[in-house]
Parts: structure tokens; sequence; C-alpha cells
């Protein structure tokens, strides 16, 4: 699936500004759908394991394996057998990475878009590169959660030397070995119109049998190929959609709860509480005051 035809629904972190880093900490039961978006993202695994599928390409990951994964490239993470797992998400605008120019032909940013066919986006680094990793991730932690604002400038130098010391590592990775379960992302047309029309209008009083009908099909059909498709039912979409913006309210404006329920098509705010709790884990009062590189995903 090319740049140009990416649904606009699974667009995430649209409110993102230049830097984030935090720490995501699936539970059982935890599935996401697939996402893409503009920044380009370091996923590192801290414990547990799990399945990662980047467009065409599906990985299995334990404790110490990192992701390089480009903007605008869809992917998604799964659980095997249930097992959570922990992982360091570090996502930042490419221009962070070319803060400064050298003459030295080096792009640090090469290994998020200059790939052949059968390149891995799963590194696996042994010791000692794991060892700088932990320092560099730390560094970034502890510069993002600065009571004053973190500076751009210690963001940038750190970033300069960790995608240095990606790019050497990647240099000499081993080439991707396909997995035979993985087929692709292939959204049949009714899924992508579907997926669309919920972006477009979760904020509204929607639901199977009215989306169906803007659609002009069936809703079991709907129903049916909807979930085959995504992995996910039509309800459970919507609530997605409407709860991932409202994280983004929660966390980048100073709007009431209530108001926030509200902008995202709930008309009762108790039901958005419940709901929050079950797709996150915590009200959302209380996931406003989490330390903001935690999440839990459950």
């Amino acid at each position: 699936m090319g740049l140009y035809n990416l649904p606009e629904s699974l667009h995430t972190f649209r409110s993102f500004d230049d830097f984030e880093i935090f720490i995501n900490r699936s539970e059982p039961g935890w599935h996401m759908p697939l996402e893409w978006h503009e920044p380009v993202e370091i996923f590192y695994v801290l414990s547990g394991r799990g399945k990662c599928y980047i467009g065409e390409k599906e990985y299995r990951f334990k404790p110490g394996h990192l992701f390089v994964i480009g903007s605008h490239e869809l992917h998604r993470s799964e659980l095997i057998d249930d097992e959570p797992f922990e992982a360091l998400v570090l996502l930042f605008h490419p221009r962070l990475a070319q803060s400064w120019q050298l003459e030295d032909e080096f792009d640090p940013l090469s290994i998020f878009y200059e790939r052949p066919e059968e390149f891995s986006h799963q590194l696996k680094p042994g010791l000692a590169l794991s060892a700088k990793l932990k320092t560099g991730f730390d560094l970034l932690l502890e510069e993002y959660g600065r009571k004053e604002g973190f500076s751009l400038r210690v963001v940038g130098s750190l970033l300069q030397w960790l995608l240095v010391e990606l790019n050497r590592a990647y240099a000499n990775n081993k080439r991707y070995s396909g997995l035979e379960s993985w087929k692709g992302i292939r959204f049949k047309e009714v899924t992508h119109q579907a997926m669309e029309y919920i972006n477009a209008h979760y904020h509204e009083n929607i639901h199977l049998k009215s989306i169906a009908e803007q659609l002009r099909v069936n809703p079991s059909y709907l129903s049916r190929e909807f979930k085959k498709n995504t992995g996910y039912t039509v309800v459970e979409f919507i609530s997605y959609k409407r709860i991932s913006h409202a994280k983004e309210l929660l966390l980048h404006t100073d709007s009431q709860v209530t108001e926030i329920a509200f902008q995202v098509g709930y008309n009762n705010v108790t039901h958005f509480h419940w709901t929050f709790k079950k797709f996150i884990g915590v009200s959302p009062n209380k996931y406003r005051k989490l330390p903001k590189h935690y999440y839990i995903l459950k």
C-alpha cells in the first residue's frame, strides 16, 4: 500500500510536535489496529515477546530487539499467547536529525528510507551496543521528563549520536527472511470506506447500521468483512478512534474531561469513563496525571 492511499483513519500522533519518548506496557487481551504517522519511530523491546508487522514484513521480537519504522509506514504490534510486553517508543521529526549538517556525506536518516528489498527493520544488538542504547535512551527519557521542558538542542545532539550507532549496526545487519503467515496489508474497498467514514464521523452518533446505510451494503456483510480485515468489530473501531482522540486532548489541552467526552462523541460521561478505562487501564483523570513518558496499553 503506497504513500498516497494510506487510510487517513489509521493516521496517529496528529498533535505531534518534534519529539516524544515513552514506555508502552501492554496487558493480556490487548490488540492494536494498524497505524502510520509522520514522525519516524524507534521501537525498543524492554521485556516480554510479541510480533511486529511493518509493511509487508512480519517479525517476532523479544527483549533487546529494536525496530526502525519510517514515516508513512503501516505497522502494528501483537501479543504472542497473550503474554504482555514492555517497549520504549521514540518518535521524532526528521528535521531534528538534520539540525547539524557536516560535509561528510553521511545521512543519519538513511536507515528510515534508503532500504533494499531485503532490508530488515529488526536489529538484534549485541551486549556492547545494548549498553550504549540503554545510556542514550535513559538520557533522552531524563531530558524529556524535565519539569521546565526539554531542550531541542540536547535531544537533537543525543539523536545524532544514537543514529550514527544505529546506522553502523544496520550496515552489518542480517537480511530479512520472511515468515509465511503474513500476506501483507490488503484492505477490501468496503473496509477502507468504512474506516474513512468512521474517521470523519466518530464524534457523531454513528453505529454499524448507519455506516452500512451510508455505504449501501448489508450490515452483516460489513460487520463480517470489517472484522476479518482489521481484527476489530465496527463498534470497537469507533471506540478506538474516540479514545485515541481523547488521549491526545487529555495530553495536549486543558479541556475538562466532560468537555472532551462530548467532543469525541460520548453523550454519557459515565460511559466515556468506562470505555476509556477499558481501553487504557486507568480513568481519564488519572491518565492525565501519569508521567508523560509512561502508558499502559490494555
